[in-house]
């Protein structure tokens, strides 16, 4: 075996335990991923694994080196792309030798990697980012070139293991197909957290982190789906089975109630007629109670046991639907003119025009766009000048006039992380109802102690979600919808939650991502390239 975790738990520090016993394997040259909602786990396994988190309990073992492709870089800032990439001092060490250098210390850093060098620039002329010199600061690098350093980095430092978190958050289309070719081709274990459904097909096998535990799936994500869809099926049976049994036993123990009741007042009249003493009477009508009593409270057990069943069937459920956003159609006439842009361009202070000629665009009512492009090739500053957030260099954007617009960043910035959760709902239902409110919030899993949560302590997915129910609160269904890499930093259950609304919307859609699959399943089918 490649890597042993055996019997690991873990509490974040004053927080509840997050994993009690947990194990896994992963043999030479197997790829997994881990699957799971967000706040699951997922990246708090990986750092586990790789040695930068240590368990309360339990031990991970593995052969030969651990290789992490990183969600966030923050942390490299101050170094340089080779530091980051941990041959730094091995090239130092190379450069040292080559000028004369008989220390000890060099040849030790240096060790066999005589070939560093030229291995480091091949693997990163491979990732399509050859240009960048290796003391190059990582804070000067954006995020798609980031990921694709890290990328690059596996074949530098030749590991064993490989852990990957979320690593097609930046990736544009091209660099996307490196990577699945990467996964499916390479000698290492690889090790996958991500929402990319391509790349979760390139994995043997799935294992699903929930509650603290890990289920384990010897097949390709999308067969785990249906499987997972299958029990899901399964557990919306068996509710609405134990709904029909809940109305029955009501049913059943009003019934007896009153066959009780009726059997208590006959036995009360024939006492009356018998001329029974006042004493024996109403120990007889105690006996009565009491046994009323009891049957109702045999009754009410029942009833109860049957609530808790319910409700947990009810946690286990997710329920996708219910928390898309029912869209009104806009009033709108097809094909009108929406946007038109005419020789537009901008420029990043003296980097040069972004466009050449510039763009001519007419966005009509409607259309479901996909603006796709290379990284770097201005689709975040295009959407920007659309929305009026910059002002182009050259050209012009025209909008029709009283034209209502959602734009959805990268980070959900629409909504104002100042204000608390209902707050924030709050803005967009004006005039409804105190309780209309919090029952969509509900609806759309935030719950009373969600309500006073500043909205920047929330996940990507937690964002979306709240997003998508200011949405539904809102008097007016916008005209266009704008939404620049939705899918970023959310997890699958989120994405299909926010799919579901984008499929049903009836306006004008303009959407950039690089997931395939999400844009055919929102109905894409004009596409912009840039």
């Amino acid at each position: 075996m490649s890597l042993q975790v055996c019997s690991i738990t873990y509490a974040h520090p004053g927080e509840d335990v997050l994993f009690h016993d947990m194990s896994l394997s992963v043999s030479d040259g197997e790829k997994i991923a881990v699957a799971g909602n967000n706040g699951a786990g997922k990246s708090t396994l990986l750092k586990i694994i790789s040695g930068e988190l240590l368990p309360s309990c339990g031990q991970v073992m593995y052969e030969g080196k651990v290789y992490v492709v990183p969600q966030h870089f923050g942390q490299f800032n101050d170094m340089t792309v080779a530091h980051a990439l941990g041959v730094g001092k091995k090239l130092e060490a190379l450069h040292n030798i080559l000028a004369g250098s008989v220390s000890e210390d060099d040849f030790t850093a240096l060790g066999d990697d005589w070939d560093i060098e030229n291995r480091a620039a091949r693997a990163l002329d491979q990732w399509g980012i050859g240009h960048l010199p290796l003391d190059s600061p990582m804070n000067r690098l954006s995020g798609g070139e980031k990921t694709r350093a890290f990328l690059a980095g596996i074949e530098m430092n030749s590991p064993s293991i490989v852990l990957m978190d979320e690593p097609t958050n930046h990736l544009d289309s091209v660099s996307r197909e490196l990577l699945y070719n990467f996964v499916e081709s390479s000698r290492s274990a690889v090790i996958v957290v991500s929402h990319d459904r391509e790349l979760l097909n390139r994995m043997s096998s799935i294992y699903e982190l929930s509650d603290g535990r890990l289920a384990y799936y010897p097949m390709s994500y999308d067969e785990y789906e249906a499987v997972r869809d299958a029990g899901r099926q399964a557990l919306v049976s068996q509710l609405e089975n134990c709904r029909k049994e809940l109305a029955k036993a009501r049913k059943t123990a009003q019934d007896a109630m009153q066959r009780q009741l009726k059997h208590n007042s006959r036995g009360e009249k024939h006492s009356q007629k018998k001329g029974l003493a006042r004493i024996v009477m109403g120990n007889m009508k105690d006996q009565a109670e009491n046994s009323t009593a009891r049957l109702d409270k045999v009754q009410q057990e029942k009833m109860q046991e049957m609530n808790a069943k319910i409700r947990g069937l009810n946690d286990s459920i997710t329920d996708i639907l219910a928390m898309k956003v029912d869209f009104h159609t806009p009033v709108q006439h097809l094909g009108k003119r929406q946007i038109e842009t005419c020789g537009l361009n901008y420029a990043y202070g003296d980097s040069g025009l972004m466009w050449g000629g510039g763009l001519d665009i007419i966005v009509r009512c409607g259309e479901r766009i996909h603006l796709t492009g290379d990284n770097g090739s201005g689709k975040s500053t295009f959407l920007r000048l659309l929305v009026g957030e910059l002002e182009p260099v050259q050209g012009s954007v025209w909008r029709s006039g009283g034209l209502e617009y959602v734009y959805l960043d990268q980070e959900y910035s629409f909504l104002d992380g100042s204000l608390s959760v209902f707050g924030q709902v709050q803005r967009y239902g004006v005039n409804v109802p105190e309780h209309e409110l919090k029952i969509c919030l509900c609806r759309f899993l935030f719950t009373e102690p969600f309500w006073d949560r500043k909205c920047s302590s929330l996940s990507g997915g937690e964002k979306m979600r709240l997003a998508l129910c200011c949405l539904m609160v809102r008097k007016s269904t916008p005209d266009i919808i704008i939404a620049d890499e939705p899918t970023n930093n959310i997890d699958i259950t989120n994405m299909k939650i926010l799919s579901a609304s984008l499929k049903d919307y009836g306006g004008t859609l303009i959407v950039v991502s690089h997931d395939a699959a999400f844009a055919r399943e929102i109905g894409l089918s004009r596409t912009i390239a840039l």
